[in-house]
């Protein structure tokens, strides 16, 4: 008979790192928070999955307003160099070593670099409305992939200006500690800039930057990749050169004895032809003109030139591992690096001794040897791996902190060996299962986050026996952290090319298995962006199977909060779970299909109903991070626009198919329903005296407020209501209201 995948997990092989002497960490009675859980996979995961639009903006919502701001534009440059001449290469000039420099270390740019940059340079038609844009904002976004000259286009923008004397930023500080301390200069560079996902470049830091800039007379470029942390600001995009130009450019330095025939004719060969034909980074480029530079036509040395045009990293790891003379700790060192690219050198070691043990018990029998506790060096490993190590800031619970960062040299390297291991070393899986499973409830979120996006990498590879040795088992596991991790990784794999996933998602969310459903719920929570009818339907069903014991309790979480009275029933974290989900969809780029979907629920049996205010006042009370105490709820309402005078909406309406009524009478009809709710009106008014509390000390948030109450105040009563609460907050007084009025009246 053949096995279920949670029997198969439970006859798992014992962790051969575990000696049995050593405690096991016992999983957490509950599941982590939804936003929480969302927020590390946003902060850590690889920059392959970042910024497409899967995962609510970190604490950001993208709702209502401007989304770019109207400024997407597009710089197509010409033969660029500075850091395209110097290969994979950039100088940053800083004060002091990596480890010991200040805060707000910066050095001058300088002056032969820009005399070397200027004579070459050719922006085109879209670069000069960049300079145009520079001078009239003083402030300038420059997006665009890594290796693509966007250092040297940065540095052009000033001088564009008659700048000359630039300099150049530290890229690891925060957004609200910008131009701080800095000496004070006509122009700033700001390259390669990457915040916390969790904590980005936002508008208001831009506005401080302004004004900084504006009192020094200034101009600050920064250049950065097009991510989720920048979708909100106005940023100009920086297309790379002709690739042809590039290497034609790069040729002239190298063969500069040459005649241009020599040039052309190097130019017109087969391969050069097909290695242009892809897309290639600068650093490629320039690498790829020493080996063409180096071609003799009458000796057809070096042969290799083809090899840039065919898979070049594919073969690299099909050569390193079916080299049987490659130690066995060291194929598992090339595993470990590929998840944990560009990440602590030491999560990769670690990583690859745990990985190492579970090999060998597939190439050995009987009792394991043990690992050398010293082996290669760090420089022969990186080496080997076509790595390096850079010197880096990474940003911990505890603040940033000092790394030395390891990374393959072509970004490219890490999915393509995973991918090619697990389809090509069948016999490696159970190794590599048994050791993400080991990985899958490691207390550290980068951990857990790459192992969630290396299972979406396999996924995409061998969905069913992914499916079998690791989603399958982790989706119905007992442990949340597991479940948790299927829905990480199920969220990753669609983006990964996935197709199947909505389709194992409607399994999941009618499984009889409680686990399961709820990581089906939590998936969604991640993809409705991307998903949202299928999410909304998914929570309505869900909704429908919730027990009137499940309900109760739920409204007595949010009252409560954690003095609610505990459950005891395998179903208890459903019902929170699905307000976890709809919270964060109505926190997401499809906030108004949400919304819209909320007030239809409210109109809806019992568990919609309750489930439309429950998710409603959750998210009410999620606040700003760069304003503490700015609802985001209120952010929102604020920024659309106001409908026509006298139109009060209610339930009955939504149902007519006319014009959809306005965001703001949907989020007042909300407030309404739930202040005159009898199990949310505590809720409610709990919710709505936070805001008043907030806005003591932001004129701008009680003036949204005073809007607010005024959408609120349909009758006479209402408005006595809301002058009574206003009144104990300002007073100190306790948060009661006068009785409610019937919820016909709402």
């Amino acid at each position: 008979m053949t096995a279920t995948p949670e029997q198969e997990a439970s006859q798992q092989p014992a962790d051969p790192d575990q000696d049995g002497a050593e405690l096991q960490e016992a999983p957490p009675e509950e599941p982590q928070n939804a936003w929480e859980a969302a927020q590390e996979l946003l902060e850590h995961v690889p920059d392959a999955f970042a910024g497409h639009g899967f995962l609510f903006a970190g604490g950001n919502p993208r709702f209502g307003g401007d989304l770019v701001g109207g400024d997407q534009h597009t710089v197509s440059g010409g033969q660029v160099h500075g850091d395209v001449v110097t290969g994979h290469k950039t100088t940053v000039y800083q004060l002091g070593s990596a480890f010991g420099a200040p805060l707000h270390a910066s050095g001058e740019v300088p002056a032969e670099e820009l005399d070397a940059l200027i004579p070459v340079f050719h922006g085109g038609l879209l670069f000069d409305q960049a300079v145009h844009k520079l001078r009239e904002q003083r402030l300038l976004i420059l997006t665009g992939r890594a290796d693509t000259g966007r250092r040297s286009a940065g540095l052009m923008l000033l001088a564009y200006l008659g700048i000359r004397r630039i300099r150049n930023l530290d890229p690891d500080v925060s957004p609200a500690d910008l131009l701080t301390g800095v000496e004070q200069a006509k122009g700033y560079l700001l390259a390669d800039y990457a915040t916390p996902r969790s904590r980005p470049l936002r508008r208001p830091d831009l506005d401080r930057l302004r004004e900084t800039l504006t009192k020094q007379d200034s101009y600050l470029v920064i250049t950065t990749v097009r991510s989720a942390a920048m979708r909100e600001l106005p940023t100009v995009s920086w297309e790379p050169p002709d690739p042809r130009a590039v290497l034609a450019e790069h040729l002239l330095t190298l063969l500069e004895d040459q005649p241009a025939e020599r040039i052309e004719e190097l130019l017109a060969l087969a391969p050069v032809r097909e290695f242009l034909a892809q897309a290639r980074p600068m650093r490629e480029l320039a690498e790829f003109a020493v080996e063409l530079a180096e071609y003799s036509p009458e000796t057809g040395a070096p042969s290799n030139l083809a090899d840039f045009g065919h898979g070049v990293v594919q073969e690299q790891v099909g050569r390193w591992f079916g080299d049987p003379e490659l130690p066995l700790r060291e194929k598992a060192f090339l595993l470990s690096l590929a998840v944990f690219d560009h990440a602590p050198y030491t999560l990769a070691a670690e990583g690859a001794d745990l990985l190492f043990r579970r090999l060998e018990t597939i190439r050995t029998a009987g009792e394991l040897d043990g690992i050398p506790p010293f082996g290669s060096s760090i420089e022969e490993r990186m080496t080997l791996a076509r790595a390096e190590l850079t010197e880096e800031t990474e940003q911990t619970p505890w603040g940033p902190v000092p790394q030395r960062m390891a990374s393959f040299l072509d970004p490219r390297t890490s999915h393509t060996l995973l991918r090619e291991v697990w389809a090509s070393h069948p016999s490696a899986r159970p190794a590599i299962t048994g050791w993400l499973n080991a990985l899958a409830t490691d207390s550290r979120a980068l951990v857990r986050t790459r192992v969630a996006s290396a299972t979406a990498l396999l996924a995409s590879v061998d969905l069913s026996a992914t499916m079998s040795a690791l989603l399958g088992p982790w989706s119905g596991a007992k442990d949340f952290r597991l479940c948790v991790q299927a829905a990480n990784s199920l969220a990753l794999a669609y983006h990964a090319g996935t197709g199947a996933v909505p389709r194992i998602l409607r399994s999941w969310a009618a499984d009889d298995n409680a686990h399961r459903r709820w990581t089906a719920i939590r998936c969604y929570a991640l993809l409705g962006p991307l998903l949202p009818a299928q999410a909304l339907e998914a929570f309505a069903l869900a909704a429908d199977r919730l027990t009137a014991a499940e309900l109760d309790q739920l409204a007595a979480k949010l009252r409560l909060g954690n003095q609610a009275p505990a459950v005891d029933q395998p179903n208890r974290y459903q019902a929170l779970g699905l307000v976890e989900a709809a919270e964060l969809l109505l926190l997401s780029p499809e906030a108004e299909e949400a919304l819209r979907a909320l007030v239809h629920w409210l109109s809806g049996p019992a568990g919609l109903r309750q489930l439309a205010l429950a998710t409603f006042l959750t998210a009410a009370q999620r606040t700003e991070d760069t304003v503490v105490g700015r609802p985001l709820l209120l952010d929102w309402y604020a920024r659309s626009p106001r409908p026509e005078p006298g139109g009060v909406v209610s339930v009955t309406v939504l149902s007519t198919p006319e014009e959809p009524p306005p965001v703001r009478s949907l989020l007042a009809l909300l407030w309404r329903t739930a202040l005159t709710d009898r199990l949310y009106g505590t809720v409610a008014l709990g919710v709505l005296r936070g805001w008043l509390i907030g806005a003591t000390d932001q004129p701008e948030t009680d003036s949204r407020l005073s809007e607010l109450f005024d959408d609120l105040a349909v009758t006479e009563r209402d408005r006595q209501r809301l002058d009574h609460l206003v009144r104990t907050v300002r007073d100190g007084g306790p948060a009661t209201l006068p009785p409610a009025p019937s919820p016909s009246s709402g």
